[in-house]
């Protein structure tokens, strides 16, 4: 081991540019690999801490055109759904319905709003793990009961054990309620998907909204959570049955399904394909660190022909000179893993920030990995070390030159192929985001701010908003049941009158429930007729987009005004038809909307304001806002283009992600580049030399230098682009609207390439070129 240690400092000694290079590439893909190890161990941890976590569904509602293609699917389901499943299924242990809510507490003399509040029934303790809690004492039964974790425990009562305290909270108009405290369960950390921190017993909330709420087949807004140990088989077929057993053909229009727990975060939240991809990219960021060290280890091989036939005269084996070299690569890769671990400890913090994500690592916690990470630089430093040994144990110096300079070749293409398709990628993700910041909305989401509205808001909106407007900086003032960025979630059963009869639609039409106000508050477009009045007429009005118009079979939009439509059993008119607007994302098309008065179901406010002096507007609106406020709830607001933006984080992290993982690729692929072409120089020293006697410009001498350099690339531009526009062409069918796979993408890719591989190359090939030929001739 001395002796290895020995052999070891003297060659980095005697090459301490190549061993820095070899050191650094390493180093970069371990910690990549590392990083990203981490990252998916993060993304496969949620909900599994769940003691039954694979035995756990979340009960799935999905809606159909009449030609059966999906319109609609919601993780929520109508509440009759849960007794009537656990009647008709045996292998059903526990079901509960779960709904949320914002609601009003008070600490000491302040009220806080508790953003996530459940209403749960009291299967809900059987089904999830509560540390703690014990289901069999009945928590959950009774009216105004509760369960907390330990942090509201802390924060409202300054102790972990609150058995037996009351909270108060309020409702929206202003009216206390005690919460008496049950239970306290241990808080479940971040990695799950269904983290509330209060459930309250849901008979508490069975009493507030009656009977007739809880056996509508339409209120499609409780989350409903199955605990079943043996999943029956042709479970899919059994849940078709029983909606036809509700609904005569139900299943042409609804059907209801089972989404495992441990699935639901990839589903909804997150990513498989992710995984794949992003540990495909850190491998072949290790990959091309290896590279590296294959080519310089290679490329260096004949300052140590002459130590290795030493060795053999004085009777070292073959066998044993091979065990040797191959010991050193694998050390010398274990090292470069230890010092990435360092450096991923370190900078760990830094990157969950930039990611967004929770990460932390400790080798304690992570033994398993870091066992894994040992075995692959193990196995790293054998691959990269077989061929170089192989080289330097070659009896004949100049054997098989070419097939060496060919795999290595291939080995820079390869690296050059990665850098471009990375390149190529970020471009494309780059122009996708800011396509999708600079598409016209066919509404103006710009210094629109929207705050919560309670019943007594609405029941004197025409109040609040005279009081509102008569601030000179805010312009308009519009109460809907949602606003732009939210889901279009809510529909009703729609006729239409055409050719004279009345007649279903064989599709779903969406509906917005707004006041008059809202087409001018975000400046839709109105491309016939006139907007709903803002007076109370016997005959309801309705606008529709020209998606609705189109999809219905009216001749154009002008065609649609006066006739007459019956929505949710509601008969009225087409008074106006707006132009096609995205409400949604831009990963959905624009759908077919309806637009009507419901006073009763509005909850938002949106308002539009001059920017200028915003802090005295924002000030404005809050008092003006208390004063209407009955259960006195903090005043907050949301801008809607901050709303919409946050549509896009998916998208954000991918871009952060292709940029880091591009930079990393370049600077492994330039740390090559800069060894490779500082051997090839040596080498050509002589060369170089005698051609500059001979009358050799420089010029020509720089083009003769660069040429191979500059044909390694042009064979990755070709071998990247048919791969990268496939790869970018199915990630942009993610987007109902999306921008085109422009070749300016692939040629500046091309063009940055093979300008950081020339910049790379020339400098040291100018100073081979402008060397004295006497010094060059001499050297040799």
């Amino acid at each position: 081991m001395k002796k290895l240690r020995t052999n070891i400092i003297r060659f980095i000694k005697r090459n301490p540019l190549y061993t820095s290079i070899n050191f650094t590439g390493l180093v970069i893909g371990f910690v990549c690999v590392v990083f990203i190890g981490l990252w998916i161990k993060n993304e496969l941890s949620y909900d599994r801490f769940h003691k039954n976590a694979e035995q756990i569904y979340r009960v799935h509602r999905y809606f159909y055109d009449n030609n059966g293609t999906e319109n609609l699917h919601l993780p929520y389901v109508a509440p009759p759904i849960a007794p009537l499943l656990k009647d008709e299924f045996s292998e059903i242990e526990n079901i509960a319905r779960v709904s949320h809510a914002g609601m009003l507490f008070r600490i000491n003399d302040q009220k806080v709003t508790e953003p996530d509040v459940c209403f749960a029934e009291p299967d809900i303790l059987n089904i999830f793990s509560f540390e703690g809690l014990s289901a069999e004492d009945n928590l959950l039964n009774e009216p105004l009961t509760a369960v907390i974790s330990a942090t509201i425990a802390n924060k409202y009562f300054n102790k972990e054990y609150a058995v037996g305290e009351t909270m108060e909270f309020f409702d929206e108009n202003g009216t206390s309620y005690n919460l008496k405290v049950t239970g306290v369960f241990k808080d479940w950390g971040q990695n799950n998907h269904f983290r509330p921190e209060i459930f309250i017993s849901f008979s508490t909330y069975a009493n507030a909204v009656g009977e007739s709420e809880l056996k509508d087949w339409g209120s499609n807004n409780y989350e409903t959570f199955v605990l079943m140990r043996n999943k029956p088989q042709q479970l899919d077929s059994r849940l078709d049955e029983f909606i036809n057993k509700q609904f005569d053909n139900g299943t042409s229009w609804t059907k209801i399904r089972m989404e495992k727990l441990a699935d639901i975060h990839f589903n909804w939240y997150g990513s498989r394909s992710s995984i794949y991809v992003l540990l495909s990219i850190a491998l072949l960021i290790l990959l091309l660190g290896s590279i590296n060290y294959i080519n310089l280890n290679t490329a260096i091989y004949t300052k140590r022909i002459k130590e290795i036939q030493i060795k053999k005269v004085i009777g070292a084996t073959g066998k044993r000179i091979l065990s040797l070299l191959m010991l050193e690569s694998v050390l010398f890769c274990v090292v470069s893993l230890i010092v990435a671990l360092l450096i991923v400890r370190v900078a760990i913090p830094y990157l969950a920030d930039l990611f967004n994500s929770n990460l932390a690592f400790s080798v304690g916690q992570n033994l398993n990995m870091v066992a894994l990470f040992f075995i692959l630089s193990i196995f790293i430093g054998l691959i990269s070390g077989v061929y170089p040994a192989k080289v330097l144990l070659s009896s004949k110096k100049n054997s098989s030159t070419n097939s060496k300079m060919s795999f290595r070749n291939g080995m820079v293409i390869f690296q050059f192929f990665v850098s471009i398709a990375l390149i190529m990628s970020f471009l494309t993700v780059n122009k996708q985001l800011d396509y999708l910041q600079t598409k016209n909305l066919g509404l103006n989401q710009e210094n629109v701010i929207t705050v919560s509205a309670s019943p007594n808001h609405i029941e004197k909106l025409k109040v609040l908003r005279d009081q509102l407007i008569k601030n000179p900086t805010i312009l308009e003032v519009s109460g809907s049941k949602r606003v732009p960025s939210q889901r279009l979630a809510d529909s009703n059963g729609m006729k239409a009158s055409n050719n004279g009869k009345m007649e279903p639609l064989g599709f779903r039409v969406a509906n917005i429930r707004a006041d008059e106000y809202f087409v001018p508050t975000y400046e839709m477009k109105l491309i016939a007729g006139n907007n709903i009045s803002s007076k109370t007429k016997e005959e309801k009005e309705y606008l529709v987009n020209r998606a609705a118009v189109e999809k219905i079979g009216w001749d154009s939009p002008e065609a649609a005004i006066g006739q007459f439509v019956e929505y949710g059993n509601e008969k009225g008119k087409i008074v106006g038809v707006l132009e096609n607007f995205n409400y949604e994302s831009l990963h959905n098309a624009v759908f077919p909307i309806i637009l009507y008065k419901d006073a009763p179901s509005y909850n938002r406010l949106s308002i539009r304001i001059n920017p200028a002096n915003l802090s005295n507007t924002i000030g404005f609106i809050k008092s003006t806002w208390q004063d209407f406020d009955l259960s006195g709830s903090p005043f907050s607001y949301q801008f809607i283009d901050e709303r919409f933006e946050r549509l896009y984080q998916s998208e954000k992290y991918t871009k952060t992600i292709f940029t880091c993982f591009m930079v990393l690729a370049i600077s492994i692929a330039i740390l090559g580049l800069v060894g490779l072409s500082l051997f090839v120089m040596e080498r050509r020293t002589k060369e170089i030399g005698v051609r500059k006697v001979n009358g050799a410009k420089v010029t020509e001498i720089l083009a003769m230098l660069n040429k191979d350099f500059v044909k390694w690339v042009v064979i990755a531009f070709v071998i990247a682009c048919p791969i990268a526009w496939y790869a970018m062409s199915k990630w942009l069918e993610n987007f109902a609207y999306k921008t085109t796979l422009s070749w300016w993408i692939f040629a500046l890719a091309g063009f940055l390439a093979l300008g950081i591989a020339l910049l790379t190359v020339s400098w040291q090939s100018w100073r081979a070129a402008t060397r004295n030929p006497v010094e060059a001739l001499r050297y040799e």
